[in-house]
């Protein structure tokens, strides 16, 4: 499947990780991006950490080395969390679901792994278990992470009130005769308008 925001895997091992917006360092900036714009940076942030983790790993076992408990539990967590975030990704573009739409869709789904999962139905191994907990991990900073860009959606709202649409005062025209405005026609002096309205009786 395409993505929207998938980049090249990197070559080899990665010397760092492209970091995502840090948005504690600039708050007004952040205020000011549309939950899009920060769903997708944070989408293109996992998949490149997954794709770090994966060539760390890989280049471990290529060259003979050991692969020490931290690499597994990195890699382990990295394809969990890209696998919540694929999810939110594949509302947006398969269903197009609104960002904020498909990130509490995506979050429910989170919440009932968490909480409703079956147990498992034979006992697994101790590495079984280190995998579960690195996706039980992961599951929770995918809830923590959603729920600040949902907050930082509220905030865009807030800041970029809808435009109101213009007031006009004009009346409907009547039968036969020209369109007429809301300022009411005021006589020169009060009660002129009913004194010659009292002659044209008399007379």
């Amino acid at each position: 499947m395409n993505h929207r925001y998938q980049p090249d895997p990197p070559p080899g091992e990665p010397s760092s990780t492209p970091p995502a917006r840090d948005s504690a360092t600039s708050p007004n900036e952040t205020a000011r991006l549309s939950c899009e714009q920060l769903t997708a940076e944070k989408i293109t942030a996992v998949r490149h950490t997954f794709y770090t983790a994966a060539a760390r790993a890989i280049f471990t076992l290529q060259n003979g080395q050991r692969l020490t408990g931290e690499q597994s539990f990195a890699a382990a967590h990295a394809q969990a969390a890209r696998t919540w975030w694929d999810l939110v990704d594949e509302e947006i573009t398969g269903k197009s679901l609104t960002c904020d739409h498909a990130l509490r869709r995506v979050r429910s789904w989170a919440r009932h792994y968490l909480t409703g999962e079956p147990p498992a139905a034979r006992p697994g191994t101790l590495f079984d278990h280190a995998l579960a907990h690195a996706a039980r991990i992961a599951a929770r900073d995918f809830l923590t992470d959603s729920g600040h860009l949902l907050t930082q959606h509220l905030i865009h709202q807030a800041a970029t009130p809808p435009t109101a649409a213009p007031v006009t005062t004009d009346l409907p025209a009547p039968t036969g005769g020209k369109a007429m405005t809301g300022q009411p026609t005021v006589p020169a002096h009060p009660g002129a308008g009913d004194t010659l309205q009292r002659k044209e009786t008399l007379s």
